[in-house]
Formats: C-alpha cells, structure tokens, sequence
C-alpha cells in the first residue's frame, strides 16, 4: 500500500470519526431547541386553580388574580396572568368573567353591591356580565370554569378589545 493511500485513508477515518463526533454533540443542543416546538398541549395544564369553592359567597363576586406557571419558549416563569370575577350562584354553580373590559382592557372593578364597573369610559355590567351603560360593545368575556376536590379552577384566555364579535386574542 503506498503512503498516499495510506495518509488518504487516515484522513478519511478521521473525517468520520470527527463527523460521528459532531453529530453526537448536537442531538442535546437539538432537543433543547425543538422540545418547545414539539411539546404537547395538555388542556388540563390550562386550569389555573383560583380559590377554594368554600371561599365563595353565593350571589357575592369574588376577585381572584390567576396565578400559573408561564412558559414562554425556553424561559419558565411564575407570575399573575389575569384577573377573574367569581360568582357562586343559588343553584351552587360558579361562573367566571374575565376582569379585562371588552372595550379598551381597563381592570373592571365592582362598581356597586350589584354591578360591576371599568373606570375608564365609565362602563357598568351586571354580576351576569350584560353592559348596563357606557362605551362596552359586548357582554364582558366568560372563562371556562371547573370545580375538583373542593377548589374552582379557571381556564385563563385573553379576547380582542374594542370589537363586537368576542374573538380570542
């Protein structure tokens, strides 16, 4: 075998070695890259749990800050995500209305013992969510709710402003 062909093959044993190498050193960096992309949505993981159900008063809205987890990507985070208005109701049932107003994203506050009210534009809803008064072009954005082993979980979403049609955001 003459020496060219023999450093010719070396070189080649040595390009696939080093080759192999580097593939191996990628699938980590690969994995971490494509898992966020990749990763089931559970929409159990959506629940946020809010309050225990024994907190509530039935005909008396209760304001809750949603807290989750909140993965954005590669970074994870703790943090309030949004607002909600409780009500338990006589029948025992519990509905949830986001507390972003439906006209321009002002924090609804409870305007008296039976409305609720954004200060903003000076828009009033009933406890059911209806615009009394004011500039609101619809009813204020229910959430989905669920009651497990005695605590009221909340499905946050966001939903456009300003517009008739409740669309999410």
């Amino acid at each position: 075998m003459a020496t060219s062909d023999r450093r010719g093959f070396l070189k080649f044993l040595a390009g696939l070695f080093g080759s192999g190498i580097a593939a191996i050193a990628t699938v980590p960096l690969l994995g971490a890259a494509l898992t966020p992309l990749i990763r089931r949505k559970d929409d159990d993981a959506n629940l946020i749990r809010a309050i225990p159900e024994k907190d509530l008063i039935v005909g008396v809205p209760r304001r809750v800050d949603l807290t989750a987890v909140v993965v954005d990507g590669w970074t994870r985070s703790v943090g309030v995500v949004g607002a909600a208005w409780l009500l338990k109701k006589a029948d025992g049932s519990i509905s949830a209305l986001s507390s972003v107003c439906p006209h321009s994203g002002c924090s609804i506050g409870q305007k008296s013992k039976a409305t609720y009210g954004c200060p903003c534009h000076a828009s009033a809803f009933s406890f059911e969510g209806a615009p009394l008064e004011g500039p609101s072009p619809r009813d204020m954005d229910p959430l989905p709710v669920e009651v497990k082993d005695g605590a009221v979980f909340v499905k946050w979403m966001r939903f456009k402003i300003g517009v008739k049609d409740r669309r999410p955001a």
